[in-house]
């Protein structure tokens, strides 16, 4: 999986910039994102981070955000537009820091920084190097991209289920394997009562990427956007055939050997392990909500000035994004936000 999204000339999201006319969010890509639904959701988190700076930060500066796995950066500009729409101070003194640690990714986007500069926004190639001591981490269906293993129930025991070699199909194919040991605790945790052939996921970069954003600031919040569940809901008997999807021209699959390079590869969030990690680490779940719930409180000083007002096209257009991102439906339930933070000492 970390091969066929990543590797740095054939990966599937390494292709952005390189192959002609590659684009992989959107109406002409694969999927669509709460980015590319339109402005109005960098609009709504900028009144969220707004807030967190004036009640919890005292309207301290200088303030840092920080996010990894911002794609193309459209997502840092539609927030930097919004907190200028807004017209908070914060802007004055805000530094925007898109990290992205693969060379080819960061040439794309320095190339496009230099070509289309905002003010404040910088590319970094470490989470190690965005350090600040107050700040705002976000990413945005990030963890989703991160590599998993599968585990498959069969035979009365848990197994992997590791990537072979047909020599017949000439073509990759999946072997079963021993349980590494070091996956025997979450198996015991899993216990025995699933249907042979069951299969699920388990994300092990989680635990050192935790390790390592949360010791971006000293004193900060956290958000972690995606689609996902709680361990009570990821690994029920019934969800047989586990969350790993490929996704190619906005239609999903579950063949990830088909198109390698070509199509997207994704699973689900267990946000049960994303807290674990982080409270290890010392940070704090203060929120852990659908983007419905998340938005809507976020967008209440917007709907508010909206108020006795007949919309023009502009804002109209936005009422429509608005709906899109917060539908029950649509995406309001699909995503979670989880929030973190490092309580005083």
């Amino acid at each position: 999986m970390d091969l066929v999204l990543y590797h740095p000339e054939w990966g599937y999201y390494s292709r952005r910039g390189v192959a002609p006319g590659f684009r992989e969010v959107g109406r002409g890509g694969d999927f669509f994102t709460s980015v590319s639904v339109g402005e109005t959701y960098g609009l709504l988190l900028a009144h969220r981070i707004t807030r967190i700076w004036e009640t919890d930060f005292g309207r301290a500066l200088p303030f840092v955000l920080v996010e990894q796995g911002g794609h193309d950066g459209r997502l840092a500009r539609d927030i930097l537009a919004g907190l200028r729409e807004i017209g908070t101070p914060l802007i004055e003194g805000l530094e925007y820091r898109l990290v992205e640690p693969r060379p080819g990714l960061r040439k794309v986007l320095e190339d496009d920084l230099a070509n289309n500069p905002v003010e404040g926004l910088r590319v970094i190639d470490s989470l190690e190097a965005s350090r600040a001591p107050a700040g705002l981490f976000l990413c945005n269906e990030l963890l989703d991209a991160f590599p998993v293993d599968l585990l498959v129930f069969t035979e009365g025991a848990w197994h992997e289920r590791r990537v072979g070699w047909d020599g017949a199909s000439a073509r990759p194919d999946w072997v079963t394997a021993p349980l590494r040991p070091e996956w025997a605790s979450f198996a015991a945790l899993l216990g025995t009562d699933y249907p042979e052939g069951y299969q699920t996921e388990l994300c092990p970069a989680v635990d050192a990427w935790m390790a390592d954003a949360a010791l971006l600031f000293e004193r900060g919040f956290w958000w972690i956007i995606d689609y996902g569940h709680e361990q009570s809901d990821y690994y029920l008997p019934q969800r047989s055939t586990g969350t790993l999807r490929c996704y190619r021209g906005h239609r999903a699959g579950e063949d990830p050997f088909a198109h390698p390079g070509e199509q997207d590869l994704t699973a689900h969030v267990d946000f049960t392990r994303v807290e674990e990690a982080a409270r290890r680490e010392g940070l704090a779940r203060s929120l852990f909500t659908d983007q419905h719930h998340f938005l809507i409180d976020a967008a209440r000083p917007w709907l508010l000035s909206l108020e006795g007002k007949r919309p023009d096209a502009a804002t109209a257009k936005r009422l429509r994004q608005f709906q899109t991102l917060t539908h029950p439906a649509m995406m309001g339930q699909q995503f979670k936000v989880m929030e973190f933070t490092r309580p005083r000492a």
